[in-house]
């Protein structure tokens, strides 16, 4: 029997345009279609995202999503906290089915778990070294970027407005599991947003 994917309306709130469009992606590479698309608001920093969550949630939901995945880097904060004070902001959502996820520190973390999607996406001469445990490295989005200057000779520089998306279409899923963060995403899109009817 054929399975026929539905058309889905996914609602992201993030913190910039890169994160959206890799959480594209990442989500189109998961739920195994091409036929989903997103509406948005991009916070352009942390706070406005915990400020304006609800009304974001609520105009989203306006214009047809079904689903809603809220990205907040973790950056120094206190995990238990920060979910806590995004729950409070968003609650209840308009939108049944929605996610908080939360990369530690950052979504670049999620990069570092696997070092060959980061020279793939760059054309690095080598491939670059990193820690078995991606989540225990500080600032994320820097460490790459002295990785790629290393691994090219300084001959690249990192932009994560530019490479983010390129690293995420050649990210191993599996790799990524590393991270907890990671993991919650993925489950969210494998149950909510992969539809199917016989």
């Amino acid at each position: 029997m054929a399975i026929k994917r539905q058309n889905s309306i996914i609602g992201i709130i993030a913190e910039d345009d890169s994160d959206v469009d890799s959480i594209k992606v990442l989500m189109k590479r998961i739920a195994q279609t091409e036929a989903l698309s997103v509406k948005k608001f991009v916070g352009r920093g942390c706070g406005k995202i915990r400020r304006k969550s609800k009304s974001w949630a609520e105009m989203l939901k306006s214009k047809g999503c079904s689903s809603l995945i809220l990205i907040h880097d973790l950056d120094r904060n206190n995990l238990g906290k920060l979910k806590r004070q995004i729950e409070q902001s968003i609650t209840p959502c308009p939108i049944e089915k929605y996610l908080i996820c939360i990369p530690v520190e950052e979504m670049e973390a999620w990069w570092l778990s696997d070092p060959q999607a980061i020279q793939k996406a760059l054309k690095l001469a080598t491939l670059p070294k990193v820690s078995d445990h991606p989540e225990r490295i500080n600032s994320p989005k820097e460490f790459i970027g002295g990785l790629v200057k290393k691994c090219s000779e300084n001959k690249k520089i990192y932009l994560n407005t530019k490479h983010n998306e390129m690293i995420a279409a050649a990210l191993d899923i599996e790799k990524a599991m590393r991270c907890e963060s990671f993991i919650s995403f993925y489950d969210f899109v494998s149950r909510y947003i992969t539809v199917a009817d016989a």
